[in-house]
């Protein structure tokens, strides 16, 4: 009854809050043009000043908005070198903000570097990121231990035409702070724990070969099999200009930050921010030229079931898909260093946050799996849950132009034949 009421309280408040706000700051709606581009907020003019919600700036990457919930729009801007102009027969406030270097707006220079990039055709690249993950809320009720921070080192080799790419990532495991979670070296060797985790990727032919911890061999799928997948080099094609056509739909900003010195050379730095919206956006966009539910009957997922149990599978997948890519909440801040000379993205550094509602996502497979609403999972449902993803880290690209080099992929064996080694390999430990 408490909780009710709390809500009903909240829900009154925030209509007061829908119904005010507006009148508060009614005046003449205004256009807001930012670095050339229309930018999707709500502006008010209320005696010859432009005003906008500091929230609806989030998506400008670099911008000090302040604790202000609205925000006169000239003062902010010009206070951190914006220029700021008034379109009177358009009825639009015009701001330019970082928006270039010498000739190049970052919008061009992007462009530029993937133009170098295409040009070299093949670079190598390394890196390192620090990954947290953890489910909140309900942690005491299902007994999932938030993980400790791990690290990782990422390196390979990719190359644009035709497409093929090489990528070994080293996740470092924190077996003891594991262990203080109440994991025994028993059952972290069972699951194949170890304190570095190989896993090793290559793209080649329209085929991917994965090597997965804990097993020496390489697995392939054949991409070209999948009905309705299209050809990774078909892809590929795709113009600089047109990926930045699909970023600026999805409502993703460039702007210069401040020049950077680093070994001896003078670096632009590009920022730009993906959040929630860009994010669904964008993977709308990519996922619209794959046939999801044919890779995964090729990937074998599905290799034990029936005709039935398969639409069914296909089904669920994809409205778990949905309801994740609806109920993600991401923060995404990546910096690139492009070489003043060479106009190459020498460095990249990115900070990703990302959390997923849960509930939905509960709620819409208890539905279709028709479990019986148990007192516990009645308890679960009544209380927030979520998934937090947390990834910090930096790459480099180097050596571009460079020979293609991949590993040994000769003893390379299927999905199918990867699967049946498993159910050997659990058929025998249960013999044991």
């Amino acid at each position: 009854m408490l909780s009710r009421k709390i809500g009903n309280k909240f829900l009154i408040a925030l209509l007061i809050m829908l119904l005010v706000a507006p009148t508060a700051f009614a005046g003449e709606q205004v256009k807001l043009i930012f670095n050339g581009k229309e930018y999707q907020a709500d502006v008010t003019l209320k005696d010859g000043v432009t005003y906008v919600q500091s929230a609806a700036l989030n998506k400008i990457p670099g911008l000090e908005v302040g604790n202000d919930p609205i925000v006169p729009i000239r003062k902010l801007f010009e206070s951190q070198g914006g220029v700021v102009s008034w379109d009177n027969d358009n009825n639009q406030v015009i701001v330019s903000w970082r928006e270039k270097a010498g000739d190049l707006t970052a919008d061009e220079l992007v462009i530029k570097y993937s133009e170098s990039l295409k040009e070299a055709n093949t670079y190598k690249m390394k890196g390192s990121y620090q990954l947290e993950f953890g489910v909140e809320g309900v942690q005491d009720l299902i007994e999932i231990p938030n993980m400790p921070k791990m690290e990782a080192t990422i390196e390979g080799i990719f190359q644009y035409e035709p497409m093929a790419m090489y990528i070994k990532q080293t996740m470092n495991m924190p077996l003891d702070e594991l262990e203080e979670l109440g994991l025994s070296p028993e059952e972290l060797e069972a699951e194949g724990l170890d304190e570095e985790m190989v896993t090793e990727i290559v793209w080649l032919d329209n085929a991917i070969y994965q090597k997965n911890p804990g097993f020496d061999q390489w697995i392939v799928q054949d991409l070209a099999e999948v009905e309705g997948m299209p050809d990774i080099n078909e892809l590929m094609q795709i113009t600089p200009q047109q990926s930045m056509e699909m970023m600026n739909k999805a409502g993703v900003i460039n702007v210069f930050g401040e020049d950077v010195e680093k070994d001896g050379r003078e670096y632009y730095t590009i920022k730009n921010y993906i959040d929630a919206d860009s994010f669904k956006s964008l993977v709308e966009e990519t996922m619209n030229n794959f046939d999801i539910t044919a890779f995964i009957e090729a990937a074998g997922a599905q290799s034990d079931m029936d005709a039935q149990e398969a639409e069914d599978f296909n089904e669920m997948f994809e409205k778990v898909f949905e309801t994740i890519l609806n109920n993600i909440n991401a923060v995404y801040y990546i910096d690139t260093l492009v070489d003043k000379e060479t106009l190459l993205p020498d460095y990249m550094n990115f900070d990703l946050n990302m959390q997923i509602d849960l509930k939905p996502l509960i709620e819409i497979i208890a539905a279709m799996e028709e479990v019986d609403e148990t007192e516990e999972l009645s308890e679960i449902l009544e209380m927030p849950i979520s998934l937090e993803l947390k990834m910090k880290g930096d790459y480099q690209l180097y050596d571009y132009g460079a020979d293609l080099e991949l590993p040994d992929l000769s003893d390379a064996i299927s999905q199918e034949e990867y699967i049946q080694q498993l159910m050997e390999l659990m058929e025998q430990a249960e013999q044991d």
